[in-house]
């Protein structure tokens, strides 16, 4: 963690680490406004990485989830992350260096309640860049 500090220097926060029993987590994140916080927790058993609010995605515990992790703190800090917001959801995309597209979302209290037929309209915009 200290060479994540030393590399995103002035222009990101990292809060963390912290310890809950067996899992350990921590954050980076940026004051700029429109930026997307990353997080993580581990455990013995995989690496859960997420944006902002989102539920996150589980990840094996292997040196190839390690560069996913760095990947996405670099889109935040680029500010290539792309944030799709429609009737009580937040979506986020990250591409990946491969072309693959992560995609995660969180509703809002009573989003699932407001379940519609069809697929609302998402509005996309890309975060802002951490600045520093």
């Amino acid at each position: 963690m200290s060479a994540l500090r030393s590399d995103l220097g002035a222009r990101a926060e990292i809060t963390g680490p912290t310890v809950d029993g067996d899992v350990e987590g921590f954050s980076v994140r940026s004051e700029t406004d429109g930026s997307v916080e990353v997080w993580l927790m581990h455990d013995a058993d995989g690496v859960i990485v997420g944006l902002d609010r989102c539920p996150g995605w589980q990840l094996p515990r292997t040196p190839s989830s390690v560069n996913v992790f760095l990947t996405i703190i670099d889109a935040a800090v680029a500010g290539r992350v792309e944030v799709g917001t429609g009737r009580k959801v937040r979506s986020y995309r990250v591409v990946m260096p491969d072309g693959t597209v992560m995609e995660d979302s969180a509703r809002g209290a009573f989003a699932s309640l407001l379940e519609m037929p069809w697929k609302p309209r998402t509005r996309w915009a890309t975060a802002t860049a951490y600045a520093g």
